[in-house]
């Protein structure tokens, strides 16, 4: 079944940030990574490399949202 780029869009913007909706409506892997980095950036901001990790899921972050717009 096609998913709706649109609903994939609202989730990433929304949600995507905190547990990868987007990714468990797509059906893709690696979803997990999401809550993991939140919790690394949340202990690490106190202990000096969180901004890095900070970093990386924004990183991921966009790089998510490019791969829903180029999506068929």
């Amino acid at each position: 079944m096609e998913r709706n780029k649109k609903i994939a869009l609202l989730l990433w913007l929304t949600l995507g940030w905190l547990i990868g909706a987007h990714r468990i409506y797509l059906r893709e892997e690696g979803w997990w990574l999401y809550p993991l980095m939140w919790f690394l950036t949340f202990f690490g901001i106190y202990l000096g490399p969180g901004a890095f990790v900070f970093l990386i899921l924004v990183g991921f972050w966009l790089y998510d949202g490019l791969k829903i717009l180029k999506k068929d």
